[in-house]
């Protein structure tokens, strides 16, 4: 094996499916599997456009295996609007030849985790509650991983769901708590980063002409669910669409382009206003507490150890380069100036 081996866990909408782009074409992975998990839409669908963008990729031998078709312990909440229904922009799909392994999700995680000993690398972008749940089914499952790089938090930028959380935290937080408290080796791909790896507006219509001139199947599918994301995000106000997903994948293939801090990290679940946040410990302190009989005191102050390689710079512009050259978006240098 050439490359990493290396599972997506994705609740494919239109990210998720660049982000399985971007790792088919990168010779740095061996794409051994695809799980899948209610999040942007409903698990039937991301199933169906899970096996519709492998096919767009050639890659049919790469397995699908559904997993959740909801949070741990709470209601699914979608994000057609700026997915689309179909979770895809409208974008048509070749339809499927085949069907999803009858291996529930959770259970093929386990199972890849034991058969590649130690080097299995699980890039989970979309709620985390099948990796929670192979958490809870293989008490072993988080050690035996190489690297867990999950795309969701923001450590230190505000949410995009709520003021504090961002959206696959807030879908799932007791399954991404488990997933933050399992002891893998983890590097969380958060807003931090991922709202400045932006794909411009601009670039996107300068590629009008080069994909329809061009034959190749993924430039064509890209560029086209670009359109969807696109205009959702230029609605809500930026310049261009966060590539949220690809940059997890990046995360591995490009490890160089993130600049990480290992923090401690939590995830709350109780609170009102604040569930799914992710509170990470950026000062690194924490007081000790003693108790007093009727009130507790500060005796001293402790360093929490780390749990997370945490991203909170990104060099985007190498990083759009890689992506757009991966997936065959790349602008020609005349283009620019135009």
């Amino acid at each position: 094996m050439n490359g990493l081996p290396t599972v997506l866990d994705v609740d494919t909408g239109i990210d998720d499916a660049l982000a399985l782009l971007l790792a088919l074409r990168s010779p740095e992975l061996e794409i051994v599997g695809a799980s899948c998990v209610a999040g942007n839409v409903m698990l039937d669908q991301v199933v169906r456009n899970t096996l519709g963008v492998l096919a767009v990729a050639g890659a049919h031998r790469v397995p699908v295996a559904a997993g959740a078709r909801r949070p741990l312990l709470r209601r699914l909440t979608t994000a057609t609007f700026f997915h689309g229904e179909d979770g895809i922009g409208g974008v048509a799909l070749p339809a499927a030849s085949r069907e999803p392994l009858a291996e529930p999700a959770p259970a093929f995680l386990c199972r890849l985790a034991r058969e590649f000993g130690g080097r299995l690398n699980v890039v989970a972008v979309g709620p985390l509650t099948n990796v929670a749940l192979a958490c809870v089914l293989d008490s072993s499952f988080a050690a035996r991983l190489e690297r867990l790089v999950v795309m969701g938090g923001a450590a230190t930028v505000p949410g995009n769901v709520t003021p504090v959380a961002e959206a696959n935290f807030y879908n799932d937080p007791e399954a991404a708590r488990i997933v933050f408290e399992s002891g893998a080796r983890l590097t969380m791909v958060g807003l931090d980063v991922t709202m400045r790896a932006l794909f411009e507006a601009q670039r996107y219509h300068l590629l009008r002409d080069v994909i329809a001139a061009g034959q190749d199947p993924v430039a064509r599918f890209a560029w086209a669910v670009l359109d969807r994301y696109l205009k959702a995000d230029l609605a809500a106000g930026l310049t261009g669409s966060p590539l949220h997903d690809p940059l997890a994948v990046a995360a591995l293939v490009r490890p160089e382009l993130l600049t990480c801090r290992a923090l401690h990290v939590e995830i709350e679940t109780g609170g009102r206003l604040s569930a799914g946040q992710s509170v990470a410990n950026v000062n690194g302190l924490v007081e000790r507490l003693e108790s007093r009989g009727d009130h507790d005191d500060v005796v001293g102050l402790d360093r929490p150890p780390p749990n997370c390689d945490v991203a909170l710079v990104v060099d985007s512009t190498a990083f759009i380069d890689l992506f757009c050259e991966r997936l065959g978006l790349s602008v020609s240098p005349r283009q620019h100036t135009q």
